[in-house]
């Protein structure tokens, strides 16, 4: 099955209306890109990955069947392992592993929000079969508020892992924002609440919180760009011996890295989810890849649910879990339609920005970019999830007055009051 040529094609996806005026402030801007690989004897698979554009011309002319445990270019490989899996005429599953379970767990995701857009999130959630969604935690925001308010609005039994990426420092800072949010029936778990580095940390939450505690598969979880030591977290192994969580959190790499993953998390009865963001092509991989995992019990996802629009639609959960698509390859269309309008659409704007934080006593912080704003607080620069606290957004007006703050805040944050 040799790989004869394989189509390019960058998509411009845009966010959901609800989303449209938060998600932008994430690294996911919407690229998207499509990988088409087409087989000697005229069989096409369909891939996608998250970003700008990779050249795929080194794997043109290889193997497809071996580049399902050789290629490393992730939108590659889920294009291989559905072309090989439509020519054979057999599920994507079926060339990853053993499928233990024909149906698997799956959640919801978004960045953090405005604790009223979470509760509507939160609501929208639950309307499509979801019953976990995984909320990202941030400093600039109080999380009791957020949980207060979302809890109004879902059923019983629907519960959040709130994922802090290491934003609440050291145990001092949380311990008493994680037994507030344990006291909500909702609130199913943390994730990374603190740098994963600090060992001694982590044993302690687990003594002292109620509530299970996930952990990236070792390796560091914060957002630090300019410090590249400051979280490189420590060995799966270490994390194993020392029991320094309940569960893993994997990413969304190459099958065979993941397996390799997931055979260490089945030796030690650990179970974990996969998490990446992507399109409907990426969660339909995820489902196929999870249930060849006996330790994959938790919810994973994809994020897919945040676009507008997509070129392929996975099934949706009932009660929280999909069927594992059974036809062959990833066992989902592509609508070609859709890929034209998203190839010719417009990117979604990318105005300058200021993001402003707001304490309650009326101080205001100015960042110019998001890293600027997360390491502030990583550093201790400034005091994170203090109640009443809230992120707000300015978006370029064309006035003096903003050109000037935003020249300001390239080079430092910038307070001021009221």
């Amino acid at each position: 099955m040799i790989i004869q040529s394989i189509d390019v094609v960058p998509l411009n996806l845009h966010y959901t209306p609800e989303l449209m005026a938060h998600m932008p402030r994430s690294a996911h801007r919407g690229r998207l890109v499509l990988y088409r690989v087409h087989l000697a004897d005229g069989t096409v698979g369909y891939g996608e990955e998250i970003g700008d554009p990779q050249d795929p011309a080194p794997y043109v002319g290889t193997d497809a069947v071996a580049g399902l445990r050789t290629i490393r270019h992730t939108g590659v490989q889920m294009a291989c392992y559905d072309a090989v899996g439509k020519a054979l005429g057999v599920p994507a599953h079926a060339l990853m592993g053993r499928q233990v379970r024909s149906r698997v767990p799956f959640a919801y995701w978004t960045i953090d929000l405005p604790p009223d857009v979470w509760a509507a999130q939160a609501a929208r959630a639950a309307s499509l079969g979801y019953t976990v969604y995984k909320f990202k935690c941030r400093p600039w925001w109080d999380p009791v508020e957020q949980v207060a308010r979302a809890a109004q609005v879902v059923p019983k039994g629907f519960t959040f892992w709130l994922d802090f990426n290491g934003h609440l420092r050291e145990v001092r800072q949380a311990l008493p924002v994680l037994q507030a949010l344990a006291q909500y029936d909702c609130v199913g778990g943390f994730e990374s609440p603190i740098p994963q580095r600090d060992a001694a940390g982590y044993r302690l939450l687990r003594q002292k919180i109620d509530r299970p505690i996930a952990a990236h598969f070792g390796s560091g979880c914060c957002h630090v760009r300019s410090d590249p030591g400051f979280d490189r977290g420590v060995p799966a192994l270490t994390q194993i011996a020392e029991g320094l969580c309940d569960a893993f959190v994997f990413g969304g790499g190459d099958v065979e890295t993941l397996r390799s993953q997931a055979a260490v998390a089945a030796e030690a009865r650990i179970p974990f989810w996969i998490q990446t963001v992507g399109g409907g092509l990426r969660a339909a991989w995820v489902m196929h890849l999870a249930s060849t995992c006996r330790q994959g019990t938790l919810s994973h996802l994809a994020a897919h649910e945040i676009w507008a629009e997509d070129v392929a639609t996975p099934p949706r959960p009932t009660g929280g879990w999909v069927a594992v698509p059974d036809g062959p390859g990833l066992g989902v269309a592509v609508d070609e339609t859709a890929v034209a309008r998203l190839q010719a659409g417009a990117p979604m704007a990318e105005p300058r920005r200021i993001a402003v934080v707001i304490y309650p006593d009326g101080t205001r912080w100015h960042f110019g970019s998001e890293t600027q704003r997360h390491e502030a607080f990583y550093f201790g620069d400034l005091p994170g999830f203090v109640p009443g606290i809230r992120l707000e957004m300015r978006e370029d007006d064309g006035s003096a007055d903003f050109a000037d703050l935003y020249a300001r805040c390239a080079t430092a944050p910038v307070m001021s009051r009221g």
